[in-house]
């Protein structure tokens, strides 16, 4: 009862290890609890002898659970929606050499055909393709290129039937299909299925096909059969679904295969140039190695291990692993939601200090504001302090609480659309327009000024802001803040009035989710927001925080860095990252096959920030060649460094939305081994100097002119 190896060789598992001896062992030993006045555990007694016959029952029910069929292991597979995965084919990449003396410009188009020579006559040959086109320049003698093995295609008998319906007839090899998502994907690999010489075409199910729909097959994807029509009980009889061919009529498929690690390509492999005169090609790396088709082992292994591959995107990361699997001629992938502002700083009005280290409230106008306004807790007073955006500033009369505000000795927060325009002060349950004589104050419950707002959010705000629409003068958007939450809805401005726009919705939302850039301190009951362009600064204790709304509706962005072919050294044309049209479509049409239901991306290229660098450096030699090869390194150096897809501290490109600093350059030029020391340093944007680069998030940087001075003065 120990072998657990059926006649096919494949062994069974043991879902439960105990056997005829251990359950009689196990039994014994329980006695003494259990019936302590049984102390005959002799064999010869008739209580042992029951308790060896239940162990063998035991034992032989064990034995049969045990045993799962072929049939039924594929039935748990399918159930489980794991499928084996077919080989793989290799990806390598070709160096191509002039062997006919040439040397002006040669094109080598994208599909060339290179392939081994067979070691025998019925060895095939291993036939790849390249990937992307490939120029050689000029006198250039080599060209380096990736290329793709090709499918095998494979013509199979699988066998006759024998007249009885549900026949199932076995592939030798798992068909290939690729692994793309596409937004109606087809049922089953490529495959021409043939009973008697005519074709069968596959269906999904066979639910929907009756014995009048004609000639069918369907493919089991767990177990890589040919499944024909079978017989299925019903209240009514057994109801046929599909035809059933004759008796000793001939079933075969063609379809396509790699050949698994067969196809595998050592480095230096000579390699043949199909129908390319004047050209050799040899194996220069090796990109992702040949794998032979899964068995059901391995697919079980894999899946336990979480490794089933991606068909849908459920986080960013998904998409940018999906695209870069299956969309060739990309460098980098970015999908980001875009949630940090370009320029980060925060205003020196907003920060603290000058500003108080616990406000009240914030006022600043939502349309070209020129000061903030900070209401502080003095002592018991509510006391305005206004700070010109751009440096300290002078109290105001005009800034002084309303009456009815400080008697309650009470502010949440003040919000105004322009400068000298009124302010709305909220304050416990209520608000006020300011601007009113302050004997004919007249304060109004928060929940009658704004009836559409929910029950929690009329009272004990947190904080009240508001954002300009650029588009209409009098359109704004109104956020409430409380807690972990906030409310927002479109209204229009009217005297002392704010009307909801009837095209508009209010709408709760998490702090932590439409502002993802905020530290955990400032996603809840901030003290403070102030709006400026369009920019959110959340204040929290000495805390002032930048941070993008974004909203609900709001796309997640796909950003795509093309390959770049020429020298990351050299400013690259206008259009090198020009993202092409077939690239573009292809990307857009994994996307929207991959997406979650509901789910809006937007595909195309990252912003790139343009900046110049002037340097002064000094050589090693003052000679004049010298100085110029000094300014030649120097440039190839920074150029490489900035480069999108080259670039970086790590060469695989520029960071992602990172800035810009001088100590950049100081880094690049000290390594420069024609450079004896690097004296100044500027970074140019437009007609100025900066001291900075700001990059926007998910944006490059491009460098544009460079101006080198090599100083040959001593001292």
């Amino acid at each position: 009862m120990s072998d657990t190896t059926d006649s096919s060789g494949v062994p069974v598992p043991d879902l439960d290890d105990l056997r005829f001896q251990p359950l009689v062992d196990a039994a014994k030993r329980a006695l003494p609890q259990r019936a302590p006045e049984w102390t005959d555990h002799n064999v010869s007694d008739p209580g042992v002898t029951l308790i060896e016959a239940c162990a063998e029952r035991t034992d032989q029910l064990l034995y049969r659970v045990h045993r799962m069929t072929d049939r039924q292991r594929f039935a748990v597979l399918r159930l489980m929606g794991i499928t084996p995965l077919p080989a793989s084919p290799a990806r390598i990449t070709v160096v191509f050499a002039r062997t006919d003396g040439t040397t002006g410009r040669r094109e080598i188009p994208e599909g060339t055909e290179v392939s081994t020579e067979g070691s025998t006559e019925s060895e095939q040959p291993v036939v790849l393709a390249t990937t992307a086109p490939l120029t050689l320049a000029e006198n250039q003698s080599t060209g380096v290129v990736e290329a793709l093995e090709q499918l095998v295609p494979v013509t199979e008998v699988l066998g006759t039937s024998d007249g009885l319906p549900g026949g199932r007839f076995p592939t030798r090899n798992r068909p290939w299909r690729s692994g793309a998502p596409v937004a109606e994907p087809a049922f089953g690999p490529p495959m021409t299925v043939r009973v008697g010489g005519v074709v069968w075409p596959a269906v999904r199910t066979f639910a929907d096909a009756g014995p009048d729909d004609g000639p069918v097959h369907w493919w089991d994807d767990a177990s890589c059969e040919v499944v024909l029509g079978p017989l299925v009980p019903a209240e009514g009889g057994p109801e046929q679904h599909g035809n059933v061919p004759t008796k000793g009529t001939r079933i075969s498929a063609e379809y396509h295969v790699y050949r698994g690690r067969k196809g595998s390509l050592p480095l230096g492999t000579p390699l043949t140039v199909v129908s390319q005169a004047g050209l050799s090609a040899t194996v220069h790396g090796v990109l992702a190695p040949a794998e032979d088709a899964e068995d059901w082992r391995q697919a079980l292994e894999r899946a336990g291990l979480g490794l089933a591959p991606l068909r849908r995107a459920v986080t960013a990361a998904d998409h940018e692993q999906i695209i870069e699997e299956h969309v060739a001629g990309l460098a980098r992938v970015r999908v980001t939601a875009l949630t940090r502002p370009t320029d980060s700083h925060v205003p020196t009005a907003l920060t603290q200090p000058p500003r108080p280290a616990e406000v009240l409230a914030c006022a600043v106008a939502a349309r070209d504001p020129l000061r903030a306004v900070h209401y502080f807790d003095d002592g018991g007073t509510i006391t305005a302090l206004p700070l010109p955006l751009g440096g300290p500033g002078e109290p105001d009369d005009g800034d002084a609480v309303p009456r009815p505000v400080a008697d309650a000795k009470c502010l949440d927060a003040v919000i105004r659309t322009g400068e000298g325009r009124p302010r709305l002060w909220f304050y416990g349950t209520q608000c006020l327009w300011d601007g009113e004589d302050s004997e004919d104050a007249s304060p109004q419950d928060i929940s009658s000024a704004f009836p559409d707002l929910p029950d929690d959010f009329s009272s004990e705000l947190d904080e009240v802001a508001v954002l300009a629409d650029p588009t209409s003068a009098d359109a704004y958007e109104l956020f409430f803040f409380k807690g972990e939450t906030f409310y927002h809805r479109a209204y229009t401005s009217t005297d002392r009035a704010f009307v909801p726009q009837a095209d508009s919705r209010g709408v709760r939302s998490l702090i932590s989710e439409a502002f993802p850039g905020l530290s955990p301190q400032c996603q809840e009951s901030p003290d403070a927001v102030a709006v400026i362009g369009g920019v959110f600064f959340f204040m929290k204790g000495t805390r002032t925080e930048p941070a993008l709304w974004r909203r609900e509706d709001d796309p997640l962005h796909v950003l795509l860095v093309p390959l770049f072919e020429g020298d990351p050294a050299q400013a690259p044309p206008g259009d090198a990252f020009d993202v092409p049209p077939d690239v573009l479509n292809s990307v857009v049409g994994v996307v929207d096959a991959s997406r979650l239901l509901g789910e809006r991306l937007r595909v195309g290229k990252p912003q790139y920030h343009r900046f110049g660098i002037a340097a002064t450096v000094r050589p090693w030699s003052s000679t004049t060649a010298d100085q110029e090869r000094t300014r030649r390194a120097a440039e190839r150096a920074l150029r490489r460094f900035f480069h999108p897809t080259a670039g970086g501290p790590d060469g695989r490109g520029w960071p992602w939305g990172r800035r810009v600093h001088t100590g950049d350059v100081f880094t690049v030029l000290e390594a420069v081994p024609e450079v004896r020391a690097t004296t100044d340093v500027s970074l140019l944007v437009g007609d100025g100097a900066v001291p900075s680069v700001e990059v926007s998030d998910g944006g490059l940087v491009l460098l544009g002119d460079t101006a080198i001075d090599v100083d040959i003065t001593e001292g």
